[in-house]
């Protein structure tokens, strides 16, 4: 890589990472965040080239679209140097493109993806020509989030197979008799954009006044439905304000019990769509235990619950806002007469 080529990558670096620290993070959408991000490339010249492998850099951005696509914009420059062959020549790459990312699964810890992009490519030749033309690559990659100085990063890994339409006319006396075939491997950084405070549910922050009690009522029905728990993304333990609010459960719970002994209580755990479907199960399964062990920790009879398990699969409100996210990451608890 030439010096003005490394300066300017790091520089654009730097940017990026200053840019990146002055937003908010907001852990619970850290994979469904607009982003920027750029590469280190290394590119497996073609024979036609006669010359060495390239190696270069990638910066651009992108946004979700939905759970399972993104949409990026993103430019790009290699440097190929010539090789101890006879009439090798150093080639640039300038390149702009449009890409596409189908992800199997929006995990934070590893999201994988099958890409697709296609855009303009300009390969430049030293004294010989130039050509401008048609772009496609097609492979597979993924990233892993994680958390820097309070600020959200992800290390992306990409593997490639790109075709460059190139004219063989606009490069006479050279071995270029059509497109290349290249495989590009690709290694950087993403860094989403946007967010604020984690977004824990209704009345689910810490700084919320814990709510009351509900008051003793005279003649309550054995069918009740109980405020939702709800749980920061990906975790299944209770807030402050979730305990203050299962404590007024409980009061409510056992008065019921006294009237209708064979009173059951069933939680249901569920999770937004982040994640694996085997994940997210798992997942809503732990939060219907932990919204249990407090009930019982707090005296109600642990032979009297149920707990099911839902996943993702029963969402209400969009997973695709972080608002509908965190009223999807809940606990839901009723009472039955249990006859």
């Amino acid at each position: 890589m030439n010096n003005r080529l490394h300066l300017q990558l790091i520089r654009s670096g730097l940017a990026l990472t200053l840019l990146a620290a002055a937003v908010p993070s907001h852990a619970d959408d850290v994979a469904m965040r607009p982003y920027i991000g750029e590469s280190f490339m290394y590119t497996f010249s073609d024979s036609k080239r006669t010359s060495d492998n390239g190696v270069g850099g990638m910066i651009g951005g992108g946004v979700p679209i939905n759970r399972f696509l993104n949409l990026e914009l993103d430019g790009a420059y290699s440097h190929f140097n010539s090789n101890n062959n006879a009439g090798s020549q150093p080639w640039q790459q300038y390149l702009a493109k449009v890409d596409s990312q189908f992800f199997f699964s929006r995990n934070p810890e590893f999201a994988p993806y099958f890409a697709l992009g296609a855009g303009y490519d300009k390969e430049v030749l030293k004294t010989v020509g130039r050509n401008g033309a048609f772009t496609a690559d097609t492979g597979l990659g993924a990233i892993h989030y994680f958390k820097l100085f309070d600020t959200d990063f992800g290390v992306r890994a990409d593997a490639r197979y790109r075709w460059d339409d190139v004219k063989s006319s606009k490069f006479p006396g050279t071995k270029v008799s059509g497109s290349f075939g290249e495989p590009v491997l690709s290694l950087g950084l993403v860094i989403p954009l946007g967010g604020g405070a984690e977004a824990v549910g209704p009345g689910g922050g810490e700084g919320h006044p814990p709510p009351p009690p509900p008051p003793t009522q005279p003649g309550l029905k054995a069918n009740q439905r109980f405020d939702d728990v709800h749980f920061a993304f990906d975790k299944y333990n209770l807030t402050e304000y979730a305990k203050a609010s299962l404590d007024g459960d409980v009061t409510t719970i056992n008065k019921l019990s006294g009237s209708y002994p064979s009173l059951k209580v069933d939680i249901s755990g569920h999770t937004d769509w982040i994640g694996t479907d085997a994940y997210n199960q798992a997942l809503s399964e732990r939060r219907a235990n932990a919204v249990k062990e407090y009930l019982v920790r707090k005296g109600v009879d642990a032979g009297r619950i149920r707990t099911y398990a839902y996943g993702e699969s029963q969402p209400v409100a969009p997973n695709t806002t972080a608002e509908g996210r965190a009223l999807n990451r809940r606990a839901e608890i009723r009472t039955t007469d249990g006859k």
